[in-house]
C-alpha cells in the first residue's frame, strides 16, 4: 500500500496526476507557491478510483462470502471476509451471467477482478469478473445447489412421479436434430412400435441460449393435446456439453409439464438435474426409445400369456366336466360296479387263501400234538407194562384180579400176557411176597434196555 503515492512527490511538491480531468495540479506546497488550488470531493474519489484501478489490474482475492444479495437487476453484491478484514464486492449481471453456481453467505471462493470505488459511499470495492469455489468444482457445485433446491421444493420426490402410458398413440421428442440419438430413437421406434405417431420439436441441446430453446420444445410439444408422453434427450459428452440439462430453466419446464417425460441425456453414467426431475429416467436415448415401444411388446406378451392361461382353464374345466360326465353314465356306472366286484372278489380269494394257509397251520400242529399224545398214551397203554414181563390176572367172567383176598384156593384164573394167555388153578393165597424176585427182573429189564 506504501507503494500507491511515491511518483506523486516530487521535489517538495504535490502534484495531481495529469489525468484528473485536466487538472494538472491539486495544490502545491508552501514551499513552492503560496497558492493552493482546491478540488471537488468528486475529483478526489475519481483520482483514487484510477489510482486503484492501475494499481490493481487485475486481482485475485480468497474469503468467505458474507451478506450475499442477488438483487432482481441481476448483480450480486456481496463482501469477501477473513479473520481481520472485509472487502465489499460486487458482480454484474454481464459478469454473473458465466458463473454456474449460486453465490451463498459461507462460500469460500477466490474472486478475480479489479479494486475500484464507489464514489456515492466513498469506498472501495472489488468488481468481480470471475468466481472459483475454494475446494469443489464450479460445475458440481452449481450442481448440487440446484439440486438441493429442487429437492426443498419436492420436485425430486418419488410421488410426484407419473406413470408411462403403456401403449402411447403419440409421442413427442425434444432434442436436435443434427446428433445421432434422434436417428437411434426413431429407428428403435420403427422397430418395435410402428403404429405410434411421433412430433419432433428441435432445439439446441449445448451452447448459449440451449436452456430456453429446450424450455420451448417442450412447452410446444405440451401443448398439442394429444400428445401421450415426451421425451428429452441428447446424446452423450462432457459435462459443459450436457450442462444445459441441468440448468434451472429446463428443470421447471420438465417439472410443470402436465404430459410424463422421460429423461434420457447422456450415456448411463451421466445424471443430470433434467433426470432427477423427470418422471422417468433412461441412460441412454436409445433406452429412452425403448421404454416407450415396450409398451406394445408388452402389451403383446400379456395377451398371449392371459390367452395361454385362459386355454389352460378351458381346458381344464372342459377335462373335469368330462370326468363328472362319464362318472354319470350308466354304462359307466356298471363297469365301475364290474371293476368293484372284481376288487371285491380279489379280495375274497385273498381272505380264502390266508384262511387256508393257517387252517393248514393250525391242522398240521393239531396233529403233531396229538401224535405226541398217542405216543404218551402208548406209552403208559397196558400193552407196553404187558411187554416189559407184567400180566393181567382175571377170572373166568373177566373180573381183573387186584388182590390175593379176591380169590380162593382151587379156583381157575387167566393170565393175560403180552402174547397170548395162560390159565392158572390156584393152589395157594397168601396175603405177603418176596420183592426180590421182582427187583431181579426189573435190573435185568434195565440193562438189557
Amino acid at each position: 500500500m506504501f507503494g500507491l503515492f511515491p511518483y506523486l512527490i516530487a521535489e517538495g511538491e504535490f502534484r495531481c496526476a495529469s489525468r484528473v480531468k485536466g487538472r494538472t495540479e491539486l495544490y502545491v506546497s508552501r514551499e513552492a507557491s503560496r497558492i493552493q488550488p482546491v478540488v471537488t470531493v468528486s475529483e478526489l474519489t475519481s483520482a483514487i478510483r484510477d489510482l486503484l484501478e492501475e494499481a490493481f489490474t487485475p486481482v485475485a482475492v480468497v474469503g468467505e462470502v458474507s451478506n450475499a444479495k442477488l438483487y432482481p437487476s441481476g448483480h450480486w453484491y456481496f463482501s469477501l471476509k477473513d479473520q481481520d478484514a472485509t472487502l465489499s464486492c460486487v458482480c454484474f449481471k454481464t459478469a454473473n451471467a458465466s458463473i454456474k453456481f449460486k453465490i451463498e453467505d459461507g462460500l469460500m471462493v477466490v474472486a478475480r477482478g479489479r479494486l475500484s470505488v464507489y464514489p456515492p459511499r466513498g469506498s472501495y470495492q472489488m468488481v468481480v469478473t470471475t468466481l472459483e469455489p475454494v475446494g469443489v468444482g464450479e460445475w458440481q457445485l452449481a450442481f448440487d445447489q440446484l439440486r438441493s433446491k429442487l429437492e426443498q421444493e419436492g420436485l425430486l420426490s418419488a410421488e410426484r412421479k407419473r406413470p408411462i402410458p403403456i401403449l402411447p398413440r403419440k409421442i413427442g421428442i425434444a432434442t436436435s436434430t443434427a446428433g445421432a440419438a434422434l436417428r437411434d430413437m426413431l429407428h428403435t421406434l420403427n422397430r418395435r412400435n410402428r403404429s405410434v405417431h411421433v412430433i419432433i420439436s428441435p432445439c439446441k441441446v449445448q451452447g448459449d441460449g440451449s436452456p430456453d430453446e429446450i424450455a420451448r420444445a417442450i412447452n410446444y410439444l405440451e401443448s398439442d393435446p394429444y400428445i401421450d408422453v415426451i421425451l428429452v434427450a441428447r446424446g452423450g459428452g462432457s459435462i459443459e456439453d450436457l450442462w444445459a440439462f441441468n440448468t434451472e430453466t429446463v428443470a421447471r419446464a420438465v417439472a410443470s409439464c402436465r404430459v410424463p417425460i422421460i429423461s434420457g441425456v447422456g450415456h448411463e453414467t451421466d445424471v443430470t438435474i433434467c433426470d432427477l426431475v423427470a418422471d422417468v429416467r433412461a441412460p441412454t436415448p436409445t433406452a429412452a426409445a425403448e421404454l416407450v415401444a415396450r409398451g406394445s411388446a408388452e402389451l403383446l406378451e400379456k395377451w398371449s400369456n392371459l390367452n395361454k392361461r385362459l386355454n389352460y382353464i378351458i381346458n381344464d374345466r372342459l377335462i373335469n366336466a368330462r370326468r363328472r360326465v362319464e362318472r354319470m353314465s350308466p354304462f359307466n356306472a356298471l363297469i365301475r360296479q364290474q371293476e368293484r366286484l372284481k376288487q371285491l372278489h380279489l379280495k375274497v380269494q385273498l381272505s380264502r387263501s390266508h384262511l387256508l394257509k393257517k387252517m393248514s397251520a393250525r391242522l398240521t400242529d393239531a396233529r403233531h400234538r396229538w401224535e405226541q399224545s398217542t405216543e404218551k398214551l402208548q406209552a403208559l397203554g397196558p400193552k407196553n407194562v404187558l411187554s416189559r414181563g407184567f400180566a393181567i390176572i382175571r377170572k373166568c367172567d373177566s373180573t381183573i384180579i387186584r388182590s390175593f383176598d379176591e380169590v380162593s384156593s382151587g379156583e381157575t384164573l387167566e393170565a393175560l400176557l403180552h402174547s397170548g394167555k395162560l390159565v392158572l388153578k390156584v393152589e395157594s393165597a397168601q396175603a405177603e411176597w418176596s420183592d426180590t424176585l421182582l427187583n431181579q427182573e426189573v435190573t435185568n429189564n434195565g440193562s438189557t434196555g
